[in-house]
């Protein structure tokens, strides 16, 4: 970005006034950014402060402003009479007034521009600011998609105009929980406040329920990540196959290192049986493990490969190796506690090194000189469990808050660092957050790669064995899926798979999931997104809505052959709700309409010809996506009243709009009702209600009997098989992956 005299790179947030580079610290860089995101906008003092500091407990706020600008101004040789960037409006803040265009890319850095003649201002401590969080690694990700039930949290068109407080309150709660747990579930979507450092992250394990990540190493050149779970040490090629290396028994991996030649790693672990840590070297390709230290961990290589650092007795101890372990040597002894982490510089003379104290306010970082052991640096209160270092000096390393996967947040931070020394120019700041608790950072050389383990939860498809009378739900199990979450609402005619949809390919798309294998296997997608999957009766054609990632309605209904195929539009006109088909093979599809936010029109829906004849017609009531189920044989519909004070389920009769007043089912004590599906045989619904508690799976059968089948912290719905024999549901499951990411650095 280019203003006056000046060339902003927001990548590299480097200034320059005519080439010559002028380093800003990380206060005045923050501010800089926020008065060029918003040009001749009015920043409050307030808006400043919540940008620059995090605890404004311990500082001065007003004087810290008041120097943040004023040295930012000096920077820019912008005096406050004249305003020609920054201009004061009293009272109020502050307003940056230079008009701004696109500079092209930066001219190699001339030398540094010469110190101002004016006495500096002393500047008030800036601590990092915070980042917008963010859940989701992925990030393709769209925002939550139009799903039944749960995501029968995407409110119709009319609701705020007619709706009661009390249902605006359920609905309004119902949307941010789904968007909530979308955006926290699985994973994310990682943003900066700033265009720098987009790390986008996707998955690279798909590993069993419970199984752990315990080490993760990106290669030299960035071509491969080598990572260890229970099965041992495997190496993933990008854009190509995993190689498992050979393992050692009861051998336990937790530090991956790589020569630089890509061709060798070192293995540090523990024996399991004896709880003695070794240090194992592994050749690739050549099939042996072989010794390198025993009562060794944390093994890291030089960056020129002649030599190996560890730790000994239990982390206490710091010793430097040739790269075949050969002249061993100790370079200092922590008696306060222990070595946590070990990264050599770019250059191999000196170590950065994580010690750990009984206390954490006396964890430290330290530099230390790989040849005498001497301190080169020390700074309290800096703990980094893992990380890398770039050549420019660079350390980043995570930050991990709770270890529940369903509400720990993992920070990326980056600090620059002197090359030469290892001591910090500044203090840590914070780049992005990811969704779930993280560990095992690790990059390329060149940092372009990077991949780090993430153990955090999503939402997925389970299967039940579905028991009458009851009913009760046996041999329950989670279907494998590829770590987005996925949501489930139709069955193949056969029974043998499960249709649902599913972010994996960076919008919603519709999948089958096998019962009997280990992949889920595409079947629709589209440009906007695609949701809602149902099977036609006669077994032919899987229908869904086209939905839109900014568009709360879907819009449109599409067809695609059971057999698969390209996908067609279904013709529909008219101001679409959604659309039912009933799990058996008679019946029609049903297409629900709105006229006027004044009734509710039911048609018949044709998966070729598209809307046929009324079926039927009830007063508008307030609706959510996904809240009405519909009979197996295609008769009746169940309505789901919202109502708090009288919960209760209403079955509208199709075909005859004159017939009978619809019936109701009563279902008091189980919170609000979201909505429902028919069991396979017609004698019960499948309620999802949300309770104080979570959310409830309920069984309600035409006189009223009433089951929990299930309860679960995010919303439930049940999904019948054709035979009744099976339903599913989405539920929460927790993983741990290996995550990687290519960066425009």
């Amino acid at each position: 970005m280019r203003f006056g005299a000046f060339d902003f790179d927001l990548r590299r947030q480097e200034l320059r006034r005519q080439g010559h580079l002028i380093k800003l610290p990380a206060a005045q860089l923050r501010l800089l950014n926020l008065f060029l995101e918003r040009p001749g906008e009015l920043i409050t003092r307030d808006e400043i402060t919540a940008h620059l500091w995090v605890d404004t407990g311990t500082i001065d706020v007003s004087s810290g402003i008041n120097t943040s600008i004023n040295r930012l101004r000096a920077n820019l040789s912008d005096p406050q009479s004249s305003a020609e960037y920054i201009e004061t409006v009293i009272g109020l803040g502050y307003r940056f007034v230079a008009e701004i265009a696109a500079a092209p890319s930066p001219a190699p850095a001339l030398p540094e521009a010469p110190a101002k003649s004016e006495p500096p201002v002393e500047e008030t401590p800036v601590p990092p600011s915070e980042v917008d969080e963010v859940s989701l690694p992925i990030a393709e990700t769209p925002t939550a998609p139009v799903t039944r039930s749960n995501a029968r949290s995407i409110p119709h068109r009319g609701w705020l105009a007619v709706c009661s407080l009390v249902l605006l309150v359920i609905a309004g709660g119902f949307f941010l929980l789904r968007l909530t747990r979308a955006r926290s579930a699985t994973a994310a979507m990682p943003v900066t406040k700033t265009a720098s450092l987009p790390f986008h992250l996707r998955p690279v394990t798909l590993t069993a329920h419970g199984e752990t990540i315990s080490a993760v190493a990106v290669s030299p050149d960035g071509n491969s990540v080598a990572f260890s779970n229970r099965a041992g040490v495997s190496i993933h090629t990008f854009g190509g196959t995993d190689h498992l290396l050979p393992s050692r028994p009861f051998f336990q991996v937790s530090r991956i290192s790589w020569f630089p030649d890509g061709k060798q790693l070192l293995l540090s672990g523990t024996d399991t049986q004896t709880r003695r840590h070794q240090v194992l070297g592994a050749i690739l390709w050549e099939g042996y493990l072989r010794p390198f230290a025993d009562d060794a961990d944390l093994a890291t290589v030089s960056p020129t490969g002649d030599s190996v650092a560890y730790t000994r007795h239990n982390n206490t101890e710091l010793w430097v190796a040739d790269a075949g372990g050969e002249n061993p040597r100790k370079l200092l002894t922590d008696a306060r506690g222990s070595f946590t982490y070990l990264i050599w510089s770019s250059t191999g003379d000196h170590l950065l090194a994580d010690r750990h104290t009984t206390s954490p306010d006396l964890d430290s970082y330290e530099s230390i000189d790989a040849r005498s052991g001497a301190v080169l640096t020390h700074e309290s209160g800096l703990a980094f469990p893992s990380g890398y270092l770039l050549e420019d000096g660079r350390l980043y390393f995570p930050i991990s808050g709770s270890q529940n996967p369903a509400s720990g947040k993992t920070r990326l931070m980056m600090v620059h660092t002197d090359p030469r020394t290892g001591k910090l120019l500044e203090k840590p700041q914070e780049l992005q957050t990811f969704s779930g608790y993280g560990g095992a950072l690790s990059a390329s050389t060149d940092g372009k790669r990077i991949a780090l383990a993430l153990d955090y939860a999503t939402v997925n498809v389970f299967v039940a064995d579905l028991h009458l009378p009851g009913p009760t739900l046996d041999n329950i199990r989670e279907l494998p899926h590829k770590v987005e979450e996925s949501y489930p609402h139709a069955w193949t005619p056969d029974g043998k798979a499960v249709l649902s949809e599913s972010s994996v390919l960076g919008t919603w798309a519709i999948f089958k999931n096998p019962l009997d294998a280990p992949e889920s296997q595409l079947v629709a997608k589209l440009p906007t997104g695609a949701a809602m999957a149902q099977t036609s009766p006669d077994g032919r054609w899987i229908m869904f809505l086209e939905v839109s990632n900014n568009v709360a309605a879907p819009s449109g209904i599409f067809r695609v052959p059971v057999a698969g195929g390209e996908a067609a539009q279904v013709p529909v006109s008219g101001q679409i709700e959604d659309f039912l088909c009933p799990v058996s093979a008679s019946g029609t599809c049903v297409l629900r309409e709105t006229i006027d936010n004044t009734e509710l029109v039911y048609h018949a829906l044709d998966p070729v010809t598209g809307i046929g004849r009324e079926l039927a017609r009830t007063p508008w009531h307030p609706i959510v996506l996904g809240d009405w189920g519909l009979s197996p044989d295609g008769s009746t519909l169940s309505v789901t009243d919202h109502d708090l004070v009288h919960p209760s389920i209403h079955l509208v009769p199709l075909g005859n709009r004159n017939e009978e007043s619809p019936s109701e089912l009563p279902l008091v004590g189980h919170g609000a009702l979201l909505g429902s599906n028919w069991a396979a045989d017609g004698r019960s619904l499948f309620v999802q209600c949300r309770t104080r508690d979570g959310f409830e799976l309920v069984n309600l059968d035409m006189v009223g009997h009433v089951k929990v089948l299930r309860k679960s912290s995010v919303p439930l719905w049940g999904i019948p098989s054709r035979d009744g024999k099976k339903i599913a549901f989405p539920d929460r499951t927790n993983s741990n992956n290996v995550w990687a990411s290519d960066t425009t650095q």
